[in-house]
This record gives structure tokens, sequence and C-alpha cells, in this order.
């Protein structure tokens, strides 16, 4: 059972990956921000006007640079665990630890230097289905204060071919100027076993 449960999660974690990035080009730390200074307050659900252009996370700007934004992680009291390439010629800075309840993952994307993108997962293994739902819900209407009412760009609940997995997708999308962000919900389960994640995604072009 519990070979069979990391074969599940191991492929769940891949069908997460390709499968939100398919929804568009590839979730927001609502409770908490970082300001400029490092220390965290605020609502990092972006900052700006309701409709307004829509800003990352932690009252972050477009464009940050890598380095600067290690140090803000550092006195934050988050960690850098890797560092990779990504889609579209970016680079990936992966971190733990920052202060915030669900929060497991946090990536920063960069493309030349430049801050291009933040998606945040949120997953804890005491948290329910129907836990899951709240979360998602609460991200909806805190994003949607500030961002009006949101597109759906995904609804679908589907068994997999030959694998008896049961995977959900839900999605919505708000734009606004030259970027946008999305929150997904992620659900695969077989049996008694079940991989979940609630991701909010920023994206500027």
């Amino acid at each position: 059972m519990m070979i069979f449960g990391s074969r599940l999660k191991s492929a769940c974690d891949s069908l997460l990956r390709w499968g939100v990035a398919a929804l568009v080009v590839w979730f927001a730390p609502l409770p908490l921000g970082m300001a400029q200074g490092g220390s965290f307050g605020g609502d990092a659900s972006g900052s700006g006007s309701f409709g307004g252009e829509i800003k990352p996370p932690f009252n972050l700007t477009w464009g940050e640079t890598s380095d600067r934004l290690e140090r803000l992680i550092v006195s934050a009291g988050g960690k850098v665990t890797s560092r990779h390439p990504a889609r579209g010629s970016k680079e990936a800075i992966e971190v733990s630890g920052l202060p915030q309840d669900g929060l497991k993952k946090t990536i920063f994307y960069f493309k030349l230097g430049a801050l291009m993108g933040v998606e945040l997962q949120y997953q804890a293994e005491s948290w329910s289905e129907e836990k899951y739902g709240t979360v998602m819900s609460d991200l909806r209407s805190r994003i949607s204060k500030h961002y009006g009412e949101g597109q759906q760009i995904a609804r679908r609940t589907e068994t997999l071919s030959g694998a008896g997995v049961i995977q959900t997708v839900t999605g919505y999308k708000w734009s606004a100027g030259a970027a946008n962000v999305q929150l997904v919900y992620f659900s695969a389960s077989a049996a008694q076993n079940a991989f979940r994640t609630v991701s909010v995604h920023y994206n500027a072009f």
C-alpha cells in the first residue's frame, strides 16, 4: 500500500505540473504579504485597486531581481531549496519555510534575471477534501475582491484510462493589463489514496 501511495503521488505530481500548464501558461498567500523591507504584513493577494493591474504577491513588483528577492526570503525566514530551468527559458527558484498556514512551497520564475511569475502551492497532510474546498473558496473570494469575478477555465472530473485514478481539476483566471492570476484545485485519488493541492499562479507577459 505504501509503494502504491508513493507511485500515485509521483504520478499526480507530474499530472499537476503539466495538467495546469495545459490550462493556460501557468495559487496567493492571501492572509499575509512581504513588505519591501522584508517583513511580513498586509495582504498578498496582489496590490492595486479593484480591477486594476495584477501585481505579484508579497508587495513585490514585476522585474524584481533574483538577488534582491533572495535577501527578502532569508530575512522573512524562508529558505531557497532549489534552482532549476523552467518552461519558456526561465529560471525557477523554489522556496520553503515562509510562515503561512498550509503554504508548502513557493516558486519564483525569472526570465533574463527579472521576476515574471510566482506560484504558491497550498497543501497539508491533515487537510480533508472539505478543507481543500474551503481553502479554494476563500482564495477565490479574496482574489475576486481585488480583480472582480474570474473566468472559469476548467471544471472536470474524469477517470484515467487503465490507472483507476479519478482526477478532478477546477480552475479560475483573472486578467488585467500584461498579467494574470490563476487559481487551481487539483485532486487525484484511487482506493484509499489521494493527492490534493490548491495553487495560485501569478504570470506577467
